[in-house]
């Protein structure tokens, strides 16, 4: 099993692959021909997010791109606090061993 520090780090990785390609995908919603690009997030065995980009064969929807973002935003937060716990946890079992 991972650490939570593992985890929550592959999250936080697999958010920002996820938030560079609603970026991309944002920033060319003008150019001729441009299919927007979907983040797919998998499990990893063992504990774990992992992020594949995969090529979409629509047009950018910019509504879809805007939830895309409040999701990532929301997944990128709740794991960062998951971080947070987890290292104020580790201070007070260091603080009780003294």
């Amino acid at each position: 099993m991972s650490s939570i520090t593992g985890i929550s780090s592959s999250a936080l990785a697999a958010y920002g692959t996820k938030q560079a390609v609603t970026a991309n995908n944002i920033a060319n919603i003008s150019s001729t021909n441009f299919q927007a690009s979907n983040t797919v997030m998998t499990e990893n065995k063992g504990g774990g997010v992992a992020a594949t980009v995969q090529q979409g064969s629509d047009s950018v929807d910019i509504s879809k791109e805007a939830v895309d973002m409040m999701v990532t935003s929301n997944g990128y937060g709740a794991n960062l606090k998951a971080l947070q716990a987890s290292d104020q946890m580790t201070k007070d079992a260091l603080n009780i061993v003294k």
